[in-house]
This record gives C-alpha cells, sequence and structure tokens, in this order.
C-alpha cells in the first residue's frame, strides 16, 4: 500500500515517463518507502537488485543530483516515525557488550532524568497540583505506550477523587470519545503525549476544551502537538537510542507530581491510614512464618 506523501504522489505522476528498469526501482520504492528512507545507496541497490550506478540514475531522472537528496526528499513527512529506527540503526553500529548496553540506557535514563529535573516551573508545578486537587472529575487520555502510563496514574489517584478514569480501554478511541462526551468544565483531562504523537490524544483533548473542561497534558517538549492547546503542561525528557521512547522519566514525574498532591492535600494522611487500614490483611509481613 503505497504511503501518500508529497513525495510519494510527485513519484506516481512521474513513474510512467521512466525507463522500464527505473519504473521497477519506482514501484518499490512505493511498496517500500520506509526501508528506503534507511538504506544507504549500496542497501537499496541490492534491495532493488540494481547497481549504484543505475540507482544514481534514478535519482536524477526524478530530478536530484543523486541518491542522498532523493533519499533526504522521500523521509520528508514521515521524520518523527523513522527516528527511533535511525537511532537503533545507528546503535547496533557500535562494537559494546550487552553490559554496556545495559550501563549506556541507565545512563541515558539519567539524563533524561536530569533534563526533566531543570525543565520543571514552579508555577507549572504549583497549577498541576491544584487542577487535580480541585477538579470534580479525572479522565486520562493516554493511548499506546501511554496507556500503561495512564494506569498508573488512575491506580495512584483514584482515593483522591470519586470518579478517576484511564480512558485507555478495551472499547478505543470511540469508547474514549462516549466518555467524554458530557464533560464540563468541573472536569480535568490529564492527557499523557509523547513520540509518536497520537492523533486521537490531541483530537479528545480538543474536543473536551470545547466542552469547557481543562487539561494538563504530560509531554516531551514546547513543540509537542497536545502543548499549544493545553491549560498547563509537565515536561518530561524521554530521548532513547533503543526504541521510540524511554517512559522512566515520565513515570518519574508522574510520581513527582503525586507527592505535590500527597503534600497538598488536606486528606492524604487520612487516606493512607485508611488504604493501610484495608490492606493489612491481605499482606504478608517478612516476619511471618
Amino acid at each position: 500500500m503505497t504511503i501518500e506523501t508529497s513525495f510519494t504522489q510527485k513519484l506516481v505522476k512521474i513513474t510512467p515517463t521512466l525507463t522500464q528498469p527505473q519504473q521497477k526501482i519506482a514501484a518499490f520504492v512505493l511498496n517500500y518507502p520506509f526501508k528506503v528512507a534507511l538504506y544507504s545507496i549500496e542497501e537499496f541497490a541490492t534491495a532493488v537488485g540494481t547497481s549504484t550506478a543505475s540507482a544514481n540514475r534514478f535519482a536524477k531522472a526524478l530530478g536530484y543530483s543523486g541518491y542522498a537528496p532523493f533519499r533526504q526528499d522521500l523521509i520528508k513527512g514521515f521524520e518523527s516515525v523513522l527516528d527511533s529506527v535511525h537511532r537503533l540503526k545507528d546503535g547496533q553500529r557500535t562494537s559494546n557488550s550487552i553490559q554496556e548496553v545495559f550501563t549506556n540506557a541507565l545512563l541515558e535514563t539519567e539524563k533524561n532524568l536530569s533534563v526533566t529535573r531543570h525543565n520543571l516551573n514552579q508555577e507549572s508545578c504549583e497549577k498541576a497540583v491544584q487542577m487535580i486537587l480541585g477538579a470534580k472529575r479525572i479522565f486520562i487520555l493516554g493511548f499506546g505506550s501511554s496507556a500503561y502510563l495512564s494506569g498508573i496514574m488512575e491506580r495512584r489517584l483514584f482515593p483522591y477523587k470519586d470518579m478517576v478514569l484511564s480512558l485507555s480501554s478495551p472499547g478505543g478511541i470511540a469508547e474514549a470519545a462516549r466518555r467524554l462526551t458530557f464533560v464540563d468544565e468541573k472536569d480535568l483531562i490529564i492527557a499523557i503525549s509523547f513520540p509518536r504523537y497520537l492523533l486521537d490524544t490531541i483530537q479528545l483533548a480538543r474536543n473536551a476544551i470545547q466542552k469547557g473542561a481543562q487539561v494538563l497534558a504530560l509531554t516531551d517538549k514546547l513543540t509537542a502537538p497536545i502543548a499549544p492547546i493545553a491549560h498547563c503542561v509537565l515536561y518530561a525528557k524521554s530521548g532513547t537510542q533503543f526504541g521510540q521512547n524511554s517512559e522512566a522519566s515520565t513515570l518519574a514525574l508522574i510520581e513527582a507530581l503525586m507527592a505535590g498532591i500527597d503534600y497538598s492535600s488536606n486528606h492524604a494522611v487520612e487516606l493512607a491510614t485508611e488504604m493501610a487500614q484495608t490492606l493489612t490483611p491481605w499482606l504478608v509481613s517478612p516476619n511471618s512464618p
């Protein structure tokens, strides 16, 4: 299936004017644009079954000076989707032991946490806590890998509110939209949105805002699509070489936010005591026989 971008639309139009061998190459590009975007010229030539010279001639027939600018133009339109693949590919080229990979991943998490900590803003931190404590109901938007973080937030917040609901349910986006049908100005939407940013999260947040709800966003940077529409934003650095995102810093930010809730709530001690009493019969003591 052809992925429609300005590049592929242009290639579809020009394909009939190409030679038969070049049309075969064009068909491969249209069928596998993500793969081609990752290929060096040698890898591309091997995959198509041609020579590097023919690959360059193909690029020039499309109006490029060579394969490199052709590949750069192909990438446009889905850079963010391919970014993690490029990082993984680059990482696998390094000569490291598995222990070094472990160590580097942990160092990467430390750096993410350090950036996240330095990006904290007093006004945003206080506003986020007050938005949560002041809301009548809380709905948490988190899909894809953010669905797991959404579940953790629901678990941590439910003692404080009569209704806290993670919308990453088996019913999917349609069910999430249904649950948000009757939100109003007393409700809070917590939107967790990290690369790859999902349009559904943004659209559901917009719909809730139109109904008067407030939006607290957890995302990675100022240019994230959710940032301009949210009433308050908390940022977590989430970059990682092996994968699209590291959830570690986002989870740490959630824990920090919950610490702010525990500190600020007049009922925190009472709730903690009640929870402890409720759970005690179900716990195993380390000193039990």
